[in-house]
């Protein structure tokens, strides 16, 4: 399994009268036409991962799958993804593209993402969003191979960095918490965010009482000052009046944002919170429908930033409306972490073709001590990199700018599903 050939153009010029208007002229007559890349497989390799235990992925030594979408065409050209949890798992997505999708989608022209997104946004009653998201990436990709090109200068380059916020696990006391912000300002990482040890996954009781987590939000600043933007994320776990006490606490705390206080489908919750609040509310990043769910959210003025990733929100392509939705409305959209390393990469490329995202979030489930970031290159060519700035740079290379770590990936192979 290797990452293919490099890409050839598909363009072939003949003779054509001057100063002809037909579809696919030139000024001057030279008529580019074309040849038309052809999808000839789909398929899934699923790779046993073994965790370190460094982070927070499970005890060291357990297995986990993760999916390595190809997308492969006449031309030699492939696209990738990686398909992970959350949601279905990698295997319930695997099934779901290469039964759903594959039949229709082989023998089409990968060029044609607008029409691929359409059909398979048509079909979400039947498909995962992970599915659609992980196919859009992979089709994106082949685009950017076939051009030479960064996927995001297909998008429209406005920047070449952004910076990076350390996006935290869940901690046992706040000294864990404002010593792990000490530690990534000093890497000169410009921004961190609490998660509060709490999640609706939780068992009744088991989270603390929600002065620990104001304790914790007060012991970061403290311990960094105003040197960092600082933000919360409840994970949908609150009530509204602990919510509301929260966020008055933080937003006294010059926190920049306040994210999923209440559960996803609580929009009157997050309309009351607005209200009463002047910390910039951001929600939610599991809103079901994804674009076309996000409109009475903005019109409701529930949220003050929308959010999407290219997992479940669409891909890239579902992304960039969401992204352009918000700017419609004179809104941010912050980017969520993608769920694994590839997926990371692909947003990336969206971030740098808006300017209406601040952050790039490294959602790194480290436990309190643990200051590695190996997981986030798990798989791939290169490293990811965050500079002394603290800020991540655009990718480079054709397609996603990255490959795909074959010599890892069949080192230790679970299936192929095709």
């Amino acid at each position: 399994m290797g990452a293919g050939p490099l890409p050839r153009s598909r363009l072939s010029r003949a003779g054509g009268a001057a100063g002809g208007s037909g579809r696919g002229e030139r000024p001057g007559g030279a008529r580019v036409a074309w040849a038309g890349v052809r999808i000839t497989d789909v398929t899934v390799v699923l790779h046993e991962r073994v965790s370190t235990g460094s982070a927070s992925f499970g005890p060291a030594g357990r297995r986990q799958l993760l999916g390595v979408l190809r997308v492969q065409t006449d031309e030699g050209i492939e696209g990738n993804s990686f398909l992970s949890g959350p949601g279905p798992g990698p295997v319930a997505i695997a099934d779901q593209i290469v039964t759903v999708i594959k039949p229709w989608l082989v023998g089409a022209d990968p060029l044609d993402i607008g029409a691929h997104w359409r059909r398979m946004a048509g079909l979400v009653h039947y498909l995962s969003p992970h599915a659609v998201g992980s196919v859009d990436v992979a089709l994106w990709d082949i685009a950017g191979k076939t051009a030479g090109l960064p996927v995001h200068r297909l998008l429209g380059t406005c920047r070449d960095r952004i910076p990076a916020y350390f996006s935290t696990a869940h901690h046992k006391t706040p000294g864990e918490y404002a010593d792990e912000a000490v530690y990534w300002r000093e890497q000169g990482w410009r921004g961190y965010k609490l998660h509060p040890p709490r999640g609706p996954w939780l068992p009744p009781g088991a989270a603390p009482p929600v002065d620990f987590d104001i304790a914790a939000c007060e012991a970061v600043r403290s311990a960094v000052g105003d040197e960092m933007t600082l933000m919360l994320d409840s994970s949908w776990s609150y009530s509204y009046p602990d919510a509301l006490r929260v966020g008055q606490a933080i937003q006294d705390l010059g926190y920049f944002w306040y994210e999923d206080p209440l559960p996803d489908h609580d929009i009157h919750g997050y309309q009351r919170l607005a209200r009463h609040l002047t910390i910039p509310l951001l929600a939610t990043e599991i809103t079901p429908g994804g674009l076309m769910a996000l409109p009475p959210w903005i019109t409701a003025g529930a949220t003050d930033f929308l959010r999407g990733d290219v997992v479940i929100k669409g891909g890239i392509t579902g992304l960039m409306k969401i992204a352009h939705l918000a700017e419609a409305f004179g809104m941010n959209c912050e980017v969520h972490d993608n769920y694994n390393p590839l997926n990371n990469v692909a947003a990336l490329h969206v971030m740098m073709a808006i300017d209406n995202c601040d952050w790039l979030e490294v959602l790194a489930f480290n436990r309190a001590g643990d200051h590695s970031l190996a997981h986030f290159s798990y798989g791939l060519t290169e490293p990811f990199t965050v500079d002394a700035e603290g800020c991540v740079h655009a990718p480079t290379g054709p397609g996603l700018g990255v490959g795909v770590d074959w010599p890892l990936i069949n080192s230790s192979v679970h299936a192929v599903v095709e």
